[in-house]
């Protein structure tokens, strides 16, 4: 009687172990079950605004940047324009002063086929006589030769502002190659004048040719 009793006992306690043990399993497995999903939702949040600050959705004006960047842009150039220059050559002149008290104006090189006196374009200078104090003699040089040593050629010097020759300057050599020739003494005219070397030949066919001039000045 005793052991029937103590065996229906111990099967209750059993059973209600293994009821509370399906319970609990049950339980856990639904805790287990929701866990997930709250911890999905919680996860999904940040990502929904991280896309939201990557792509943001689109404002009314920047909708209507693209549309308005498909227009087709219209460059107006300039005209160009054709700038013409006129050359204009230049000679650097340099009056050199000695310690004999001598001073030399340059005033270029040219060359010419003319028999009558003509003008050396750029072989001139101009200045004021009165820059110059206390003039002992004032001779025009050239170094000058005429091609081929056929002929004569002859050089002066020409007052463009007074508009005539210096007088005594003329020269002449019929040498090639160049020799260094000088005029008699001349006088410059007062005040600022422009001096233009003349040149001519007597064979047209053969250049008369001036490699420097000067005009040399000795002072007292």
């Amino acid at each position: 009687m005793d052991s029937s009793f103590l065996q229906r006992f111990l099967i209750k306690i059993g059973i209600a172990i293994l009821l509370i043990a399906l319970v609990d399993l049950g339980y856990v497995n639904y805790w287990i079950l929701q866990q997930p999903k709250v911890k999905v939702d919680a996860d999904r949040q940040p990502s929904i605004e991280l896309q939201s600050k990557i792509n943001p959705s689109p404002s009314p004006n920047a909708s209507a940047s693209p549309a308005a960047s498909s227009l087709p842009v219209v460059v107006t150039m300039p005209t160009p324009t054709t700038i013409i220059k006129e050359q204009t050559t230049v000679q650097q002149q340099t009056v050199v002063q000695t310690a004999q008290k001598e001073i030399f104006i340059p005033l270029g090189a040219g060359s010419t086929t003319n028999s009558s006196y003509v003008n050396l374009p750029g072989v001139q200078v101009t200045f004021n006589s009165a820059s110059y104090a206390g003039i002992a003699s004032v001779v025009f040089e050239a170094n000058m030769y005429v091609t081929g040593g056929n002929g004569m050629m002859y050089a002066q010097l020409y007052n463009s502002t007074a508009n005539r020759p210096v007088w005594f300057s003329e020269i002449s050599t019929n040498a090639s190659p160049g020799t260094l020739v000088a005029s008699s003494p001349i006088t410059l005219d007062p005040g600022t004048n422009t001096y233009v070397v003349q040149a001519k030949t007597n064979l047209n066919a053969y250049p008369a040719n001036i490699i420097d001039s000067r005009i040399h000045i000795t002072l007292k």
